[in-house]
């Protein structure tokens, strides 16, 4: 049990979830298979909120965080006190120049985080939006600041849950070291909490059979990981031991850890009083222990509580180690971890009778009564076996917190990274699959991945760079002849091994965080079977109608992020994908099948697939804010247009006289103004919106560094009610042609002239200064009064019936345009 410094408890849980076993198939016969099968794949950060702090008593938080560290995982240690900026209207630099980020080890850093008040992690609750928001934002700091994309929390109090479940691409497992309803601290309000936190974490790990039997009632997805030791830490006897035991004759009794409320200092009373040649010596802080009934005995001595790193020098000066515990719902739920530490010290250990000191084997004296108790420190110190201290440590060396990490990390890629396949078809075109696989190993932050690429007997340099490359997650299939789209990705997909499979084109680019986006709603959605991405260039409506990249990089950065923003947890279900990067799930592969290889070369088999999956009841979905770079079709312009026509005449007869239907051309862009250009058509796509139109003037540039008016046209998108029309000349430097959809309900234009037929709801001057712009028409005009303050005084002169705002706060300025817009005509 854990206990911070001023003995509050510590609560500490988690989750987890058995996946079915796949089955593996193999290439067809006469199919060469390269492979690796070394595990390699990107790792996972891992943000631990914890009960203590990490120069408090050592124990599982920071043992296991040691462990994920030594793994590779780059592990944030939050500290247990936040820093209160006492101030409502910080902003996130300001949040960003106060987060304190100490390095720990190498790959371990203590954090404290930011909120608006002081916080007591175990008296209050994040209930401030404030708190909050403040807290969110140092984490987004930290996130932008390490390059984090995929975060698995950890945490150890109820406390933490609002802030871990409001974080972006993150997993939350409750660590359960103990049952909570037995502190006689805890509130019935914490109790409560921590049993929604249990019902809801993504997982949830007990220290105990105990709490398992309790966590897996509430949440299907639990564990049972117990604790453990630091083998090479208490399994080798120090040079000399610690003063205060080093001069002690006769038998030495001990004791280390918390000397708390459940600890039977009465039964210490009791041996130390009638054993008065015995020496008891108790380590540990004594915060809700009354300890005067052996204040009084000379045989007694309390240390206090001693660093971890010096344990050793008092274990192994010890006869008999003792866990003298009350017996109450606290305790039995405990798995101590003091008792893995006496034992790879090979000392004997006397225990009051616990259910998780039977795991040990019978290596632990039990007793149930004061008698038996002393009874058993008898016959540990009549001990003189040494088959029985070689057994204590044989059981200790097999119960390290390094086998635990394994434990842990194995459910954890169970179940929040189960098995990814991406199958890459090629033929020559080496420079593009050379392309493609750089990007996706240097973007594809995912724990659990193969890459196949399946090289269709091409005749460039493409089939001896692929027998070079020699990347963990790559395994290379050499086909003796080119079996088309359909017949390669049918060799790459009978080879996998993944509960999820993506087929990527290899004139591809995949930018960081695609493939979450793209596999999380087959995880979410039961009856979803297959997704896709947005793109630059597809021929349906998976076309961006605004993108910003180029050939050499895909997407630019920037835009990428705001993408990210504005379509984040936005999907579309849709009849038709296309396939250059298209992933499914496997029941949907073992049911529809192999791609149809009727279809010559690559057309019309994505338009076949989604019929065929369609009916066979699965669903088909555009993931709206997942993006992949398609360079388009390759291999088609460089054939011959007549072939190229009469090839696509031929696949589309043949998908025709398979369904016994007409096909029908694809959906352009999912934007009312494509191709628009009449003043009257565009007011009437505004009208039949069904929307209240905004139309936000600003200075016309969106910058990466943003201006007032970008925050207010963020904040305006929030409500979807709203059809939301900017002025921008420029989009982070670049030209920006046209009216172009950047959002679900957001367009920038610098055609702000074919808006003059439109009647909006509301105009909102916020840094627009141009006079022409007066004359459009809405219901209200608005001016943002911050965004001229020494700029243009004679704004609200000029627009003598227009609102006028001073409002700093863009929450409360919001609240107040909802009011105006809610108002009758």
């Amino acid at each position: 049990m854990n206990q911070d410094q001023n003995g509050r408890p510590a609560i500490v849980q988690s989750v987890m979830h058995e996946d079915r076993p796949l089955s593996q198939k193999q290439t067809e016969a006469g199919e060469s298979l390269a492979r690796n099968d070394e595990h390699s794949g990107k790792v996972y950060d891992v943000l631990r909120f914890p009960v203590i702090d990490w120069n408090f008593r050592w124990q599982r938080p920071q043992q296991l965080s040691v462990q994920f560290a030594r793994q590779g995982h780059r592990v944030f240690y939050f500290s247990t006190v936040m820093r209160a900026l006492e101030q409502e209207d910080a902003s996130f630099e300001d949040i960003s120049r106060a987060v304190t980020i100490q390095r720990l080890d190498e790959q371990i850093w203590r954090v404290q985080l930011c909120s608006r008040h002081p916080l007591n992690l175990y008296r209050d609750k994040i209930e401030d939006p404030a708190d909050l928001r403040y807290l969110r934002w140092s984490i987004e700091y930290l996130r932008q600041l390490f390059q984090m994309n995929d975060t698995v929390s950890i945490i150890d109090l109820p406390f933490w849950a609002p802030l871990a479940f409001s974080l972006e691409s993150n997993k939350v497992i409750y660590d359960c070291m103990d049952d909570h309803a037995g502190f006689s601290s805890n509130s019935s309000e914490m109790l409560l909490a921590e049993e929604q936190l249990t019902r809801e974490a993504d997982m949830v790990v007990t220290s105990s059979q105990r709490l398992f039997d309790y966590a897996a009632r509430l949440n299907r997805s639990t564990t049972l990981i117990r604790n453990a030791v630091d083998y090479r830490h208490f399994s080798r006897a120090p040079e000399r031991p610690a003063p205060e035991v080093a001069g002690l004759a006769g038998p030495v009794i001990g004791y280390y850890g918390a000397i708390a409320d459940w600890f039977d200092i009465h039964l210490i009373a009791y041996l130390a009083s009638r054993n008065r040649d015995w020496t008891f010596v108790l380590i540990g802080h004594t915060f809700g222990c009354d300890v005067s009934v052996v204040q009084h005995l000379d045989n007694v001595i309390l240390t206090g509580e001693k660093p971890y790193h010096e344990l050793p020098r008092y274990v192994h000066r010890f006869d008999v180690c003792l866990i003298p515990f009350l017996v109450n719902n606290l305790t039995l739920a405990t798995n101590p971890v003091k008792m893995y530490e006496y034992l790879a010290a090979g000392k004997p250990v006397v225990s009051v009778k616990l259910p998780e000191l039977e795991t040990a084997g019978g290596l632990v004296y039990t007793a149930e009564t004061p008698e038996q108790f002393e009874q058993a420190v008898v016959q540990a110190l009549s001990e003189n076996q040494r088959t029985h201290v070689a057994g204590r440590k044989q059981f200790a060396q097999a119960n390290t917190w390094d086998t635990r990490y394994k434990e842990l990390d194995k459910a954890i890629h169970r179940l929040f990274y189960p098995r990814v396949s991406i199958v890459i078809v090629s033929y020559n075109q080496w420079s593009y699959t050379k392309q493609c696989l750089e990007s996706l190993f240097q973007n594809t932050d995912y724990p659990n991945l193969e890459v196949i690429v399946v090289d269709n007997n091409s005749n460039d340099e493409t089939r001896s760079a692929l027998s070079r490359m020699t990347h963990p997650l790559l395994k290379i299939i050499h086909s003796r002849d080119n079996k088309g789209f359909a017949g390669g990705n049918g060799l790459g997909c009978n080879a996998s091994t993944g509960e999820y499979i993506v087929l990527l084109n290899n004139d591809t680019i995949v930018p960081p965080g695609w493939l979450p986006r793209l596999i999380q709603p087959l995880r979410d959605r039961p009856d979803l079977g297959m997704v896709a991405p947005m793109s630059n260039h597809v021929g349906n409506d998976q076309m961006l109608d605004h993108f910003v990249g180029d050939r050499i990089h895909g997407a630019d950065p920037h835009w990428l992020a705001d993408f990210y923003y504005f379509y984040k947890g936005r999907i579309r279900y849709t009849d038709l994908l296309g396939f250059f990067c298209v992933a499914m799930k496997r029941e949907v592969y073992e049911t529809v099948g192999e791609l149809d290889c009727g279809y010559e070369i690559g057309m019309f088999e994505d338009d076949d697939y989604c019929v065929r999956a369609r009916q066979a009841g699965y669903r088909l979905a555009i993931i709206e804010d997942a993006f992949v770079y398609h360079h388009g079709s390759i291999s088609f312009k460089k054939m011959e247009s007549e072939r190229y026509a009469a090839l696509w005449n031929k696949n589309k007869q043949y998908f025709e006289q398979k369904w016994g239907l007409t096909w029908v051309p694809p959906k352009p862009p999912a934007t009312p103004f494509h191709e628009i250009f009449e003043p009257a058509a565009i007011a009437e796509k505004v009208r039949q919106s069904g929307k209240k139109s905004i139309l936000l003037l600003g200075d016309g540039q969106w910058r990466v560094i943003k201006r007032r008016w970008q925050y207010m046209a963020e904040a305006l998108i929030e409500d979807d009610s709203y059809l939301v029309i900017t002025y921008a000349d420029t989009y982070h430097d670049k030209p920006l042609v046209g009216t172009r959809k950047v959002g679900p309900s957001f367009y920038l234009t610098n055609r702000i002239d074919l808006f003059r037929e439109t009647m909006f709801d509301l105009i909102v001057y916020c840094g627009y200064t141009n006079p022409a712009g007066l004359s459009w028409t809405s219901r209200f005009h608005a001016v943002d009064g911050t965004s001229y303050h020494g700029q243009d005084p004679g704004m609200t002169l000029r627009l003598p019936d227009s609102f006028v705002y001073c409002e700093d706060n863009m929450a409360k300025l919001m609240r107040q345009i909802t009011a105006l817009l809610s108002e009758p005509l």
